[in-house]
């Protein structure tokens, strides 16, 4: 039969009555400390004088962990007195160091720290306070501190970091470990360690990186250094140019980085003179001639060399009969796309001008030779078709094309949201942790089931031996049953993980069912071992994921993680009841703050270091595309940012930013890159199919315009291209010598093709048979292409010529001439498109997951990546969106 607790209890007070009772030789009780007196006299009772207090505290806390203190009261003749019934004051020195909550001393202030135990109905203080020493906890947060905040190109910037855990306290060894890294990305700047050398001017984010730690950065600016390069070009951009025309030469100025120096003072020379000039760099002929205007840039300059370029200037009182200004050729506007404007040009014939159109439509002309049009404008390269009338009949024609759009990208800085991220719940938890990584709850399974778990909480439960020791039962103040615990092991049930999607992050559920604790007691009336049974432990803790100083960051919320321990049970016996009763609030405490640390701290470090190493690195890397007539390759860099988060219950976005830079050969005014209409990344925001398809990556049309704006730059479209080059059946020696003066732009259109426009193209075309001088030809082309995924890149096919523009100026063109100069410029027009589609970027920017190297405690490969896994292209507006699964690559 099983006793009561005072029934037991009863049972002790009697045997210690009673102990010294009968033969037995070891004398009176008062031998033992509770009774005085001789064989011959009758006992006489001592009553203990509680005279010195003890204090019992760990040595060493983690802050943000309860400092679990005991108190205990001595007699004159040092035997434990009970202090039933009373309450200690527990005082800490300094007691900034620590927070009191519900009770609870919570350790907050790192260094060491005096507790103090005291019982004032007593009138006793313990005179030898604990000491407690009070260590930092996980790093929390890492601030930057850089050496400068500006500097010039080719220099570097190093800076140094701080790392601090949540509640301030300096965690020095996580400084060791911090990592540097720079926001947008660039490949022209180069990182070594906490050091980076910028060679691409604008403005960083500078930021130290601690894993599961946020961090705060700093911006830098990097300025071009002095100047080392020129470049110009001419507006309007003629190969002729009529009698007191206004002609400004433009120019680029770069330093040996290829970055725009904006500020060069420059120097503008004509020779011969011109007639008049307008500010330093526009001028005005009024003969006939060949002018060539020189630019000098004044030093500093790179190497103290001469730094100068020049371009010529050709006036012809006989000049282009044809021009548009307003817009002019080659220009662009913004213009919201759909929306009219009046177009304007000019036209000038000896015999005088009787009518002109535009598009087919009568302009209305001046007396003067202006006329003007209503124009509707389409986003991206438009054409105007001019037709000019005299008086005798005789035609003449010429197709002008400018660039619209009512949104621009700056090429010099990253375009939010470019590339997007979208993950469904099935990336987030597929209900399966067993089999490969598929999802990221399948990380926090392997980390919550490693022996990770197991070790730190048998560390912990070892650290705060003894468990218990203390008096158990005191009667008339003496000690009749005393009792000391110690831990010896444990063991822990299945173990299992839910992550779920929530508003701003992700909440995270851990369950541990038969958490079991060995301990030894060694009492006044029971030794031996037993163990303490918890039915579960449950714990529940949010995520926030966000984008702090460009790079995705998963932390912790704070005030958000509640451990729950479940009922408790022993199989100590009737003796050892008691026992478990004082000891159980002990081993719960023990138990809730090692694994809300362990889980919390854990999943921080994993899900953090996972959202870390998400990049795109198929492109993260300079890359080469040919150049049009083989003479070599243009280099591109190409730098990310990542630009925002967001999460909802139904998904996980990330919305990613590129830029793309290279060198500058093109002097040409830009009003940047055109986006084509539409909503940024809106395809993948809220996108049904990722409940059926875990993963999905969309890809705006944009970030083609900011290649194709970078690669014009570059001089994309100039070169020689002959007719060998392109195949078929064109004359030995045909050339055509390229000079593009706007950037090939794509759209989507309603069919999902891909369509580009390539306009104001002069050529200077060389066609043995058909032509005895080299002949100016304008051309302007729309076309459209079918896409296709090709394992990693988009391959475009099925190239369509749709639309084609030229004019050859003054020349006249029989129809069988003008048939075989079509037939080859539609052949050139094809080789330009197929080589901008398809060479331009060699590979889609298709995010992933690289897991960090400190995976590898939980059995997962170093090396390992997530990605989206057998994806399928499909095009919808102005994205290319690739669906599948989300897993290891």
């Amino acid at each position: 039969m099983r006793l009561s607790r005072s029934c037991l209890l009863a049972l002790m007070v009697l045997s210690a009555l009673f102990a010294g009772c009968g033969d037995d030789d070891s004398g009176p009780m008062g031998d033992a400390g509770n009774f005085d007196g001789g064989p011959d006299e009758p006992p006489v009772m001592h009553i203990p004088n509680p005279t010195l207090v003890q204090t019992m505290a760990p040595e060493t806390v983690v802050a943000g962990n309860r400092i679990d203190v005991t108190c205990v009261v001595l007699d004159d003749r040092g035997e434990i007195y009970s202090a039933t019934g009373r309450t200690p004051r527990i005082r800490v020195s300094p007691e900034t160091s620590v927070r009191r909550e519900d009770g609870d001393i919570i350790a907050i202030q790192s260094g060491v720290v005096e507790v103090t135990c005291a019982f004032s109905d007593l009138m006793l203080t313990d005179e030898s306070p604990a000491l407690v020493q009070i260590v930092p906890g996980s790093p929390a947060e890492v601030v930057t501190n850089v050496d400068r905040t500006s500097a010039e190109a080719g220099e570097t910037i190093s800076v140094t970091c701080e790392t601090f855990d949540a509640y301030g306290n300096r965690v020095p060894e996580a400084d060791e470990t911090a990592t540097m890294s720079v926001s947008p990305t660039d490949d022209g700047n180069t990182t070594d360690g906490r050091t980076t050398t910028f060679t691409a001017s604008g403005r960083y984010e500078v930021s130290c990186d601690v894993t599961g730690a946020t961090s705060t950065a700093e911006r830098v600016e990097i300025t071009p250094t002095v100047p080392a390069a020129i470049v110009l070009g001419k507006v309007p951009d003629l190969p002729v140019y009529a009698i007191g025309q206004v002609v400004e030469v433009v120019s680029v100025v770069t330093d040996r980085y290829d970055n725009e120096v904006t500020d060069a003072p420059i120097d503008f020379v004509s020779a011969p003179d011109a007639d008049a000039t307008l500010g330093p760099n526009r001028f005005r002929y009024f003969s006939d001639g060949t002018y060539v205007v020189t630019a000098t840039v004044q030093p500093p300059t790179e190497g103290d060399a001469d730094v100068s370029a020049q371009v010529t200037i050709v006036v012809d009182g006989n000049g282009p009969s044809i021009q548009c200004s307003a817009p002019t050729d080659g220009g662009m506007i913004d213009a919201v796309p759909g929306s009219s404007l009046t177009f304007g040009g000019s036209v000038a014939d000896t015999s005088g001008i009787e009518s002109v159109q535009v598009n087919g439509a009568p302009a209305t002309l001046a007396d003067d030779g202006t006329f003007t049009a209503p124009l509707t404008v389409d986003f991206g390269i438009n054409f105007v078709d001019i037709v000019a009338r005299d008086e005798f009949g005789a035609e003449s024609s010429h197709t002008c094309s400018f660039l619209a759009s009512n949104r621009w990208a700056d090429p010099a800085s990253t375009f939010d949201d470019t590339v997007a991220l979208s993950m469904g719940m099935r990336a987030i938890d597929d209900g399966d942790p067993s089999g490969p990584i598929d999802s990221l709850n399948d990380l926090l399974h392997l980390v919550v089931n490693s022996d990770g778990l197991h070790d730190q909480l048998h560390t912990s439960l070892l650290a705060a031996n003894p468990l218990k020791d203390s008096c158990d039962q005191t009667i008339f103040g003496g000690c009749v049953h005393r009792s000391r615990v110690d831990y010896l092991m444990s063991r822990l049930g299945d173990r299992y993980t839910n992550l779920t999607l929530i508003d701003g992050g992700m909440h995270a559920f851990v369950r541990l069912d038969n958490v079991d604790v060995q301990v030894e007691i060694d009492s006044t009336t029971y030794d031996g071992t037993g163990w303490m049974f918890a039915e579960y432990v449950e714990i529940d803790l949010d995520l926030d994921v966000s984008v702090v100083a460009g790079r995705p960051r998963i932390s912790v919320r704070p005030g958000s993680v509640v451990v729950v321990v479940g009922p408790m049970d022993s199989d100590f016996g009737t003796i050892g009841d008691f026992i478990f009763s004082i000891l159980e609030g002990r081993i719960r405490g023990i138990l809730e703050d090692t694994l809300r640390d362990y889980v919390s701290t854990s999943f921080d470090t994993v899900l953090d270091g996972v959202a870390g190493g998400l990049d795109i690195s198929s492109l993260g890397a300079t890359f080469s595309v040919p150049r049009i007539d083989g003479s070599g390759t243009l280099d591109v860099n190409f730098g990310v940012d990542f630009a925002s988060a967001s999460v909802t219950p139904g998904r996980f976005l990330l919305g990613i930013g590129t830029r793309f830079s290279g060198p500058v050969t093109i002097a040409r005014p830009t009003l940047g890159v055109a986006v084509p209409p539409g909503t940024m990344g809106s395809v993948i925001r809220d996108d049904p199919d990722l409940r059926s398809r875990s993963m999905g990556v969309s890809i705006h049309t944009a970030l083609f315009n900011q290649v194709f704006h970078a690669l014009w730059r570059g001089g994309l479209l100039q070169g020689t291209i002959t007719g060998e080059s392109l195949g078929g059946s064109f004359p030995e020696g045909l050339s055509a010598t390229l000079d593009g003066a706007l950037p090939p732009v794509a759209e989507m259109n309603e069919e999902g093709e891909v369509d580009i426009g390539i306009g104001t193209l002069n050529l200077t075309l060389v066609y043995p048979g058909l032509f005895d001088e080299p002949l100016p030809v304008t051309l302007g082309a729309r076309a459209s292409a079918d896409v296709a995924l090709d394992g990693g890149d988009l391959a475009f096919s099925g190239i369509v010529i749709d639309e084609l523009f030229f004019s050859t100026r003054e020349v006249s063109l029989d129809a069988d001439t003008r048939e075989v100069l079509e037939r080859f410029l539609i052949s050139l027009v094809q080789s330009l498109v197929d080589g901008v589609l398809n060479d331009s970027l060699p590979a889609l920017p298709i995010p992933s997951f690289e897991l960090p190297d400190s995976l590898m405690e939980y059995d997962i490969p170093p090396g390992t990546e997530l990605g989206l896994q057998s994806p399928l292209l499909e095009n919808e507006p102005q994205h290319f969106v690739l669906r599948g699964d989300f897993g290891s690559l």
